[in-house]
């Protein structure tokens, strides 16, 4: 593949399998709103904002949305949930290989830079990344350019035409591409076969050559 410059992930399904401990951080934080969540349910939750997801469920109640954005961020801290959170077995040698080229790397993601900041020293690779954007008030989530467009500032030497991001989601290329830059579609489990745009089953296969 491409050699970039610079090499922007997402966290979710892409550096972490994080579905298990999403199931126990949504039905904490829906229980307290009258909701429940089923592992069908976080999987589609993942990818989405908190925003999107009250409006999914008709959470429109002001005082009900608050205390679910409120809850969903305490429960993602929670210890119990975070030792659920598996990396997924093509990070780390990417990371290394990538670190080794002397390539930037970074996070873009729709989770909190907090949360993504105790994951990243669980497991002992906080150093491979240059930063990490999460969610933020006033920036809009993806598949608007924000997210990328925020990560960039602080690479400002760097063409976006050397920057490239790496998502499990379909929005994460679609992210990409309203922000100017590559995007490359993790599919690991070739769920996305009709996709036409860069796609790949492993981490791997981003390694230059």
């Amino acid at each position: 593949m491409k050699s970039y410059d610079v090499y922007l992930f997402d966290f979710d399904g892409t550096l972490f399998d994080t579905l298990d401990s999403l199931v126990g951080v949504y039905k904490t934080a829906l229980r307290s709103v009258g909701y429940d969540c089923t592992k069908e349910d976080a999987a589609k939750y993942m990818h989405m904002s908190l925003s999107e997801t009250a409006d999914l469920l008709h959470i429109d109640d002001p005082a009900s949305r608050n205390i679910f954005f409120e809850k969903t961020s305490e429960a993602l801290d929670y210890p119990e949930y975070i030792k659920m959170i598996k990396m997924f077995p093509d990070v780390l040698n990417t990371l290394k290989a990538l670190a080794k080229k002397k390539k930037t790397i970074g996070i873009v993601s729709g989770n909190t830079e907090k949360h993504i900041s105790l994951v990243l020293n669980q497991f002992g690779i906080k150093d491979y990344f240059s930063f990490a954007v999460g969610s933020a008030p006033g920036r809009r989530p993806k598949p608007f350019a924000d997210p990328i467009l925020f990560a960039l500032r602080s690479i400002p030497t760097v063409s976006p035409k050397k920057v490239v991001y790496i998502g499990d989601s379909l929005q994460d290329p679609e992210t990409a591409k309203n922000a100017g830059v590559d995007g490359v579609l993790l599919d690991r489990n070739h769920e996305h076969v009709s996709y036409k745009g860069k796609r790949i089953a492993t981490l791997k296969t981003l390694l230059p050559k």
